[in-house]
């Protein structure tokens, strides 16, 4: 009944003969376990020494030219005359001015979406008034949720609140009484 045979799409390939060439091919030496031993350790240290020198190399290159390039900025900054000097000492001055009056600006929408929603004005972020406005709601309303209606369990068992004189009384109010 278990009987030890091979399956039929099992298909078994032979080593090829130990002193010659393979069966597939004359041109194809054999493998021998002596050619794959051959090749020679790597020398690692050598090699990062050789990464090494080639980066310091590289780091004198760049230290030269931001010796060059400071050189150069110290030139045109001598070639400018006062006029121009004065006019790019103008321009920087006028750059500061402007980011306070920016960061001034915010400060004053932070104060006033802070007293409108009570929201610390630390945590209000924004860059205009309303983005201001809206993160500030946002924040008050996690922090003070509304309150639900408690939940009333069995509502479809309650009575309709009609009382045993309530038939009579929409008699009368028809009446007009």
């Amino acid at each position: 009944m278990f009987l030890n045979r091979t399956p039929r799409h099992v298909r078994f390939v032979a080593a090829p003969p130990e002193g010659g060439m393979a069966s597939g091919g004359a041109d194809q030496p054999a493998a021998s376990s002596e050619s794959e031993d051959v090749g020679e350790p790597i020398d690692w240290e050598a090699k990062y020494k050789e990464a090494l020198g080639h980066s310091r190399d590289w780091e004198k290159k760049a230290k030269a030219n931001k010796a060059a390039a400071d050189e150069l900025e110290k030139l045109k900054e001598a070639s400018m005359t006062e006029q121009e000097k004065a006019a790019k000492h103008v321009k920087e001055l006028e750059d500061k001015v402007a980011s306070y009056e920016t960061a001034k600006q915010r400060a004053e929408w932070k104060a006033q979406a802070s007293a409108e929603t009570g929201v610390p004005a630390d945590v209000i972020e924004g860059d205009s008034l309303e983005a201001m406005q809206s993160h500030a709601k946002r924040i008050h309303e996690l922090l003070n949720p509304k309150p639900k209606a408690p939940a009333v369990h069995g509502a479809d068992r309650q009575p309709s609140g009609k009382g045993p004189n309530e038939s009579m009384v929409n008699y009368l109010r028809n009446l007009g009484l």
